[in-house]
This record gives C-alpha cells, sequence and structure tokens, in this order.
C-alpha cells in the first residue's frame, strides 16, 4: 500500500510530496530525513545547510558503509559516506554524533572531500523545492534556477496561502534554511508519519539500485542491540541430543567460548535467521568476520550438520523454534519439515544460499574465506 501524508487545509501537501517524483538519487529522501531529524532535536526553524549535509551523510552511512548497497549512477551521498569514514578512521558502526563532527570538520577545513560534499548544497536545497514552482521555472535557464527558486520561496514564505517549506538565509551564497512556521508544526505533529513517509520511498528507491539485495528495509539504520537467545535455545537442544557441538569451519568440538557465525555475513543479510546461523569457535568466527566462505567446502558440512540439528529439534516438538524453516522450505506444517528428506533439504538450502552468495560478491563482499589452522 502506497503511503500518503496527513491533510492540512492551509498547506500545499502535494509540494512535499512532488518533491519525491522522478527522482535519479537519494538526495531529496535524505534532505527531508535531516530536515526532520533537525526538527526531533529541537534546533529551531532556522538550519545550517552545512548541519543538514552532515547529518544526510550520518543518515546515509548504514545502508552504504555498513550493508554496501549501491546508491545509483548518479548519486555521489553513499561514496561520500566511505570515503569519510577512511579518512578518518572511523568504526563501520561509529556514533552518528562522531559522522556529523567529521562531515563538519572536513566543511570546515575546505578538504577537497569537503567541497565535494559541500557542492550538493549548490543542488539538493533548491531541487527540492524545484516542483513547487514548475509553472513559474519553465523555460528557465540551469544557471538561472537557483537564483529563481530562492527569489520564489521568500515569495511564498510570505503568501498567506499556500506557503513555502522553507526559504533561504543569509546574504549572497545562503548558510541556512528557514522552515515555514506553519510547515515547521506540521512536520512536529507529523513527525514519524513524514519520516515513514520519507523512509518508504527510500526504501523504493533502494530497491530499484539493489534489485536483489535482501532485507533493504532493515538496512536503513544501523543495527540495535541482537538478540540471538532463541538461536542459543536452539543449539543447546541439538547439543543435548547429539553431544558437544563442533566448529563448522574447524572441526574443533566447541565448550564455552563458542560463537554463533552468519554463514552469509551479516552485514549483508541484516537478520538473525536461525538457518544462517552456524555454531563455530570464536577466534574462527572474528578471523572470517564479514567474509563468504568457501561454498565448495563448507556447505555441505553445513547442509548436513542443519539437516540433523533441524531434526532434533523437531523431534522435541519446539514448533516456535523451526518457524524460520517452515517459511524457508515452504513446508506445511511441523511434521511436514521433519519428513523432509536430506535431498530435498540439502537442495532447498543450495537454492537459498547459492543465489545470495553470488548478490554478496557482486557487493564486494570478500569470497572463497577457508579456516587456516
Amino acid at each position: 500500500m502506497h503511503p500518503t501524508l496527513p491533510a492540512a487545509p492551509s498547506l500545499p501537501g502535494e509540494h512535499l510530496a512532488a518533491g519525491f517524483g522522478d527522482v535519479t538519487n537519494a538526495y531529496k529522501f535524505y534532505w527531508l530525513l535531516a530536515i526532520l531529524t533537525e526538527l526531533q532535536a529541537s534546533a529551531g526553524a532556522t538550519m545550517p545547510i552545512s548541519r543538514l549535509l552532515a547529518q544526510m551523510v550520518a543518515a546515509a552511512w548504514a545502508p552504504a558503509v555498513i550493508f554496501r548497497l549501491h546508491f545509483g549512477k548518479q548519486d555521489r551521498l553513499g561514496d561520500l559516506a566511505t570515503a569519510l569514514q577512511r579518512a578518518h578512521g572511523l568504526p563501520v558502526v561509529p556514533r552518528p554524533h562522531a559522522i556529523i563532527a567529521a562531515a563538519e570538520q572536513e566543511m570546515q577545513d575546505n578538504t577537497p572531500l569537503g567541497q565535494t560534499l559541500r557542492s550538493l548544497q549548490q543542488y539538493v536545497p533548491y531541487r527540492f523545492l524545484r516542483p513547487c514552482f514548475a509553472a513559474p521555472l519553465r523555460g528557465v535557464k540551469d544557471w538561472q534556477v537557483n537564483g529563481r527558486i530562492r527569489h520564489l520561496a521568500a515569495h511564498a514564505f510570505a503568501a498567506a496561502d499556500a506557503p513555502c517549506l522553507y526559504r533561504f538565509v543569509g546574504d549572497g551564497e545562503p548558510h541556512s534554511i528557514e522552515l515555514h512556521p506553519a510547515w515547521a508544526a506540521y512536520l512536529q505533529h507529523n513527525l514519524a508519519i513524514v519520516t515513514g513517509y520519507a523512509r518508504w520511498h527510500l526504501t523504493t528507491y533502494l530497491q530499484r539500485n539493489n534489485p536483489n539485495a535482501p532485507n533493504i528495509a532493515g538496512k536503513l539504520a544501523a543495527p540495535g542491540q541482537r538478540v540471538l537467545r532463541d538461536a542459543r535455545r536452539f543449539w543447546q537442544i541439538v547439543q543435548d541430543a547429539h553431544g558437544p557441538l563442533r566448529c563448522l569451519y574447524s572441526g574443533e568440538i566447541l565448550g564455552a567460548a563458542a560463537s554463533l557465525d552468519h554463514f552469509l555475513p551479516w552485514r549483508f543479510v541484516a537478520h538473525d535467521l536461525l538457518w544462517n546461523l552456524a555454531p563455530a569457535a570464536r577466534r574462527v568466527n572474528s578471523a572470517k568476520n564479514d567474509q563468504l566462505p568457501d561454498f565448495a567446502r563448507y556447505f555441505e558440512p553445513f547442509a548436513t550438520l542443519y539437516y540433523g540439528a533441524v531434526q532434533a529439534v523437531a523431534a522435541q516438538g519446539k514448533a516456535a523454534l523451526l518457524e524460520d524453516y517452515v517459511l524457508l522450505f515452504k513446508s506445511a506444517s511441523l511434521d511436514d519439515l521433519r519428513a523432509l528428506p536430506y535431498a530435498a533439504f540439502r537442495r532447498g538450502l543450495e537454492e537459498t544460499l547459492a543465489p545470495q552468495f553470488q548478490i554478496a560478491r557482486s557487493l564486494g563482499f570478500g569470497d572463497g574465506w577457508s579456516y587456516t589452522p
């Protein structure tokens, strides 16, 4: 279902929606999300454009740096986030304020990276408003568009009806935008809905540019605290039924120092579904990191391990722990899953994993990792 914005009789809501029409990059989505973030932080109606640009990089960090999604051929925001991480040695999952501080420092120091980031101010703030003034801008030359939009925005800002979302503040080159009071109140009142609206359109855009990547909606933001309680219960049942677990990669018997490894890297799948979690020694898991294991070497042991594990858990009647598998194999019931022969189980697992391995390779995840003692 296509989301809609809440109606406001005194505001031209169609202008806000029009900002997301005919997009060829993600800038507009992140521009609005940056405004909403600043508004939520009670930054006031006047917002420095440089601060909003830094907020855009921070918001784009998760899909670009953590999850390695493509932003499209014309979009530089993802590349800017990746370059910022390298330039400042930031961790893959930093605190948002660290990203913002680094981006603002680059712009303040006027570095090449900062210049590239600041160059977005010549495009994004103006193009977001352009649909609001489609008629008066028709036929205007490109080099005249920004100045014309500044003039139109200032005039519409003072209009009694259909006021403009914001106007530009500052002599010469504007350094800030000022939200119209009515629009600021509208966005504050409908903050969650408008944010959801922007994120929905952003998800759709990223899906077009990453058609085979899984769980795009789950990759818009940095991960929260992960809960692996059910996965640990699952493997405890297997251990109780079959004896001590062995590391999938090294073959060693696992004790208290065991961990759960994402066979497909977590940064690719962005989920903790049980069919992708295998027991591993902690040092081995750390060595593998975000790499793809050697499929030819490890898939058969992986499939064999999981078939026995599913049978053990199914024998205990733990249906809740097997929901991921029931969905994966499209089984009608737990009994049907339990009755699945190994050949069919293996084939279904391979049909799920093999294409995902290929997609992960195309996104730059290291391939062919093997454990070396």
